[in-house]
């Protein structure tokens, strides 16, 4: 696990309708306990601009620190996993700085709760059970909002938008439909939604793109899993696949190689932070500063800044 710890200077910030403690540190990189890359520390980044003056913005009560220290790792600080390496969404800079909406989502998130944040590099499939062992505070990873997963932890909907196929430039194999998918070699990050969609289980039980195959005759699809998007997108760059499931700003980083298939129509998502079921007052908390960086402009200023998914409303 590759773990970053960020650090401002954080002031006085709000919480629409939650009484939350401020506390500040400087923050530092540690170990963590779930199984990724080695630690590593980068340099202290600036605070996050808000739209909204801070001195227009509301001072978190005082009487509530203790408690929410409680539902910490270590209070006045907020250890958060991430997944690293996908373009647009979360990756390290030139200089191995973090970068990317969701690294901009959570940096603000840590500042409106006033918490030094701690961003922890995880393996994704990795990140719920981290979750649940409490070997992370809260979790923004691009995890779609299950039932099965809202079985285990606490989710709270940060994005949304439309799963899409990604193939080869030109589309060569002539993708139309989704049962054009059927028999063929298809690429995806291990863990994800993704798999249950092909498979049919989960959110997805019976309504799989494999049980469309089945009804229309057709052999079931050959999915190929990685630990990384970065390794399943190189499969589909290499020729090993066909097609690729999962994030779309890949295309981003090879617009010559890349495509989108939006004629073949597949499910909608919401994206979750995710939270332990047993700490109610940071998951209340994480909930009124994501209200209060969407009221304020902050959030679709980052959004439109990196164009990721679709944004949220209240």
């Amino acid at each position: 696990m590759r773990e970053l710890a960020l650090g401002w200077r954080l002031g006085t910030i709000a919480l629409l309708g939650v009484a939350c403690a401020a506390c500040t540190s400087s923050p530092t990189a540690t170990s963590g306990s779930t199984s990724s890359p080695a630690a590593t520390a980068v340099a202290p980044t600036s605070s996050p601009s808000s739209t909204a003056p801070v001195e227009n913005q509301t001072t978190v009560a005082g009487e509530l620190a203790g408690e929410l220290a409680g539902e910490l790792i270590t209070p006045g600080r907020v250890v958060v996993c991430m997944v690293f390496g996908v373009p647009r969404v979360a990756v390290y800079d030139a200089n191995g700085e973090p970068t990317g909406q969701s690294v901009e989502f959570v940096l603000e998130l840590a500042h409106r709760l006033n918490l030094e944040p701690e961003l922890r590099d995880t393996i994704f499939e990795d990140i719920i059970g981290a979750i649940e062992a409490g070997d992370c505070d809260f979790s923004l990873a691009g995890h779609f909002i299950t039932p099965e997963r809202l079985e285990r932890i606490e989710m709270i909907p940060y994005l949304k938008g439309r799963q899409q196929i990604v193939v080869r430039y030109g589309n060569p194999e002539g993708f139309e439909d989704s049962n054009d998918l059927c028999g063929k070699a298809v690429s995806s990050r291990a863990g994800t939604i993704q798999e249950d969609l092909v498979r049919g289980v989960g959110l997805y039980q019976g309504s799989g793109l494999d049980d469309a195959c089945a009804e229309a005759g057709l052999p079931s699809i050959d999915l190929v899993t990685f630990p990384g998007e970065a390794e399943a997108v190189d499969a589909l760059l290499q020729g090993e696949v066909v097609v690729f499931l999962g994030g779309t700003t890949w295309l981003a980083e090879y617009p010559d190689e890349l495509a989108l298939v939006p004629a073949v129509v597949l499910p909608e998502y919401t994206n979750g932070i995710g939270v332990r079921k047993d700490h109610p007052l940071l998951a209340n908390a994480l909930r009124s500063s994501l209200a209060a960086i969407i009221a304020d402009g902050t959030y679709l200023r980052i959004h439109n800044t990196w164009g990721v998914g679709q944004p949220i409303t209240p």
